[in-house]
């Protein structure tokens, strides 16, 4: 089970940084301890190859970490561009930007929007990227074949987005290496940050998969939207686990 607690957004913010800065550490120590050794004595070719190696992987963590906690820290100010748009609208073109690679997708994508959807306030740039991250989060608990159901729903003044997993052969998600485990754990974080500064909340429970961001919401939206719409019954999606 993995939800953001209920303690204020400062306090969220301030926790998540706290143990990105210790992850970061762990590599720069390992850093440090690997220079400290090659100083102690003499050193072969191959073991300052060896040394070397070591130090790069390290090295990575450490930036790696290092760019979670810039971007963590970005999303927890006030955006620029923020506006009234349609959730749906941001979602579509999520998914149409992940077309190209649709055929070689791993997972079966189904799209359903209510009849009457109304705004909600929100930078256009950050609620994209916040849909990246949610959907690098699902391929990340999913397997090949899975079926991905993606909802919005237009509850009493509030407008959430429901995704959920439907196993296409167990209800069991699969096993991920730690270092898929991180790039989960910092997507929904990062995910979090930007539901949380526009005023939702996001709740993440991994088995059964089920994702939930909720927004208030704004003035009526524009009539265009008649009926519930189902994007691609059969269509797949690779859903990277990348930075967007």
């Amino acid at each position: 089970m993995l939800a953001p607690s209920h303690d204020s957004t400062p306090q969220k913010f301030l926790r998540t940084l706290s143990a990105s800065l210790h992850q970061m550490a762990q590599p720069l120590s390992s850093i440090q301890a690997s220079l400290e050794l090659a100083l102690l004595g003499p050193t072969t070719a191959e073991q300052y190859q060896a040394i070397a190696g070591d130090l790069l992987q390290h090295l990575g963590q450490a930036v790696e970490s290092m760019q979670f906690t810039a971007w963590l820290a970005r999303f927890h100010q006030p955006a620029a561009d923020v506006q009234d748009v349609l959730l749906s609208a941001a979602l579509e073109s999520v998914i149409s930007d992940l077309r190209r690679r649709l055929e070689t997708a791993e997972l079966q994508l189904q799209f359903f929007r209510p009849e009457q959807e109304r705004l909600i306030r929100i930078s256009v740039t950050r609620l994209r990227q916040m849909l990246f991250y949610v959907l690098q989060a699902v391929q990340g608990y999913s397997q090949p074949g899975d079926i991905v159901r993606i909802e919005i729903q237009a509850p009493s003044g509030h407008l959430v987005l429901r995704i959920q997993r439907s196993a296409n052969q167990n209800d069991e998600p699969p096993y991920s290496s730690p270092s898929q485990a991180d790039a989960i754990e910092r997507a929904i974080a990062l995910a979090d940050a930007i539901a949380s500064c526009a005023g939702g909340q996001l709740t993440v429970n991994s088995n059964p998969l089920q994702i939930v961001a909720d927004f208030p919401v704004q003035c009526e939206s524009k009539p265009g939207v008649v009926k519930e719409t189902k994007l691609s019954d059969n269509a797949r999606s690779p859903l990277a686990l990348s930075s967007h």
